[in-house]
């Protein structure tokens, strides 16, 4: 037997991120709440950050001059030396590996299944960079149960990410986690699980396709009836439809009972525009300690110790770093939000406009992937109320009156138009598109007009005829 070597050029596309870039991106999508935890965390591992204000610092800021060592809550130079005890050891320097552990050691590991354990899993699976993001934008379009209630085609409008893309990065969160992760509703979900099993269930696909609204009603003799089957075989395709899960993320719901903390305050000046400030209420100014430089002083002479000092305080710096580039990045987006849709602030949902997430990141100069990011459980506070950045996107119409409507501009609008209607003779959704386009030079499918009814919680037009 021969073994024989030989080289091979291969051309791949691979997404190279240093340790300051995944901390700035972790730091950039957090919550308010979740920014105040990190905070913490960060002051309590490492003793060369410091906030302002800190109770009894004021107090005590001449007695601060005399008494170095305190400052840094870590005693003498022989505490500092204890430190080393859990420092990586690294022959003659710092390893590009021990960069790479000493940025990520704060990042708790997620508990079972989640958004960032679904991500990380595709990139072990060496999937492309661009699967990848596009992963990343569909998390941020997927409601609490883990549905897409406005299915792949508005996020692909919203975004301005190509169709195929997105399906091919929803197939692949799918194997890697729900079979149903991306659904647009309770029916799509339970078939998607079907389509998942090894073995066919032809009754149950019946009732789910042609019968769904009659199993939610408990109708069950009806539809053996009407498919000539007996009670037994219908309440067999039950019982396997009860095996499946109504809510794809279900195992790790976010908590949906905490009151909301906006981030931005967007108020409008006498001239019409809107001034766009953030919200800092109770997150404290982070800083580095006045005494680093003199405690990297006083480790001079021993070379471990002064590296592995070093690394805390760039660690440190990485982070204050990144936090002020969340503050830059989001009130950037949420001045161009306000400057998009201040008709929308003004006036309400009926003067939303069309906008993409790709509009947004180019005038602001980041990537899509860094809007989403950022808008990720934001809110602002507005004339309109508290509103969630992501809301100030939305699809849209182009009318024949040269303008361009929003989804949500459309959904008020059907929601206005059935309001006024005459309740003993309540508009079909057919008359409702004709209506749209005769007067508002609005041209959308019927199917889209009852998609948007639905989605608005409006019954059809028979269950809203009043005798």
């Amino acid at each position: 037997m021969r073994l024989e070597y030989t080289q091979n050029l291969k051309l791949e596309q691979r997404l190279a991120q240093s340790p300051q870039m995944i901390q700035a991106m972790q730091i950039l999508q957090l919550t308010t709440p979740e920014l105040l935890d990190r905070i913490e965390a960060e002051l309590e591992d490492n003793p060369f950050l410091e906030t302002e204000g800190t109770p009894g610092e004021g107090d005590n800021e001449e007695k601060t001059e005399n008494e170095n060592d305190d400052d840094l809550d870590l005693g003498d130079m022989a505490d500092l030396t204890n430190l080393l005890e859990g420092a990586p050891s690294s022959g003659s320097g710092t390893g590009s590996g021990d960069q790479d552990y000493d940025a990520l050691s704060n990042v708790a590991a997620p508990d079972g299944h989640s958004e960032e354990s679904i991500l990380s899993e595709m990139r072990t699976q060496d999937e492309p960079a661009e699967i990848v993001r596009d992963a990343e934008l569909l998390f941020r379009f997927l409601d609490h149960r883990g549905f897409l209630p406005d299915g792949l085609e508005e996020v692909a409008e919203v975004t301005g990410v190509p169709l195929p893309r997105l399906q091919a990065s929803l197939l692949r969160m799918r194997a890697v986690s729900h079979p149903a992760l991306g659904a647009a509703d309770l029916r799509e979900c339970f078939l998607l699980q079907l389509d998942a099993m090894p073995e066919e269930h032809y009754v149950a696909r019946k009732i789910l396709v042609d019968y769904f609204d009659d199993l939610l009603a408990n109708r069950i003799p009806q539809i053996a009836k009407a498919e000539e089957l007996t009670l037994d075989e219908v309440r067999h395709a039950i019982e396997v439809l009860a095996l499946f899960d109504s809510r794809p993320l279900h195992e790790f719901d976010e908590d949906q009972t905490g009151a909301i903390m906006p981030d931005v305050l967007m108020a409008e000046l006498p001239d019409g525009n809107y001034q766009v400030t953030l919200i800092r209420d109770g997150l404290p100014e982070v800083r580095l300690t006045a005494k680093a430089r003199e405690a990297l002083d006083q480790a001079k002479g021993d070379k471990r110790l002064h590296a592995f000092l070093m690394k805390k305080i760039e660690r440190a710096r990485w982070f204050l770093d990144a936090v002020q580039q969340r503050r830059e990045t989001l009130l950037r987006i949420s001045r161009e939000l306000a400057r998009k849709q201040g008709g929308y602030l003004s006036y309400g949902p009926e003067r939303m406009q069309p906008l993409k997430m790709q509009d947004v990141a180019d005038a602001v100069g980041v990537h899509l992937s860094t809007v989403s990011r950022a808008i990720r459980g934001k809110y602002a506070q507005t004339p309109q109320g508290i509103l969630a950045l992501k809301s100030f996107f939305s699809g849209g119409q182009r009318s024949s009156r040269g303008g361009a409507r929003s989804r949500v501009a459309i959904q008020e609008r059907i929601r206005e138009i059935i309001g006024a209607e005459d309740k003993a003779h309540p508009l079909s959704d057919e008359e409702v598109v004709k209506i749209l386009r005769e007067r508002d030079g609005t041209r959308v499918a019927r199917r889209t007009v009852t998609k948007y009814r639905q989605a608005m919680s409006i019954p059809s037009s028979t269950m809203r005829r009043s005798y």
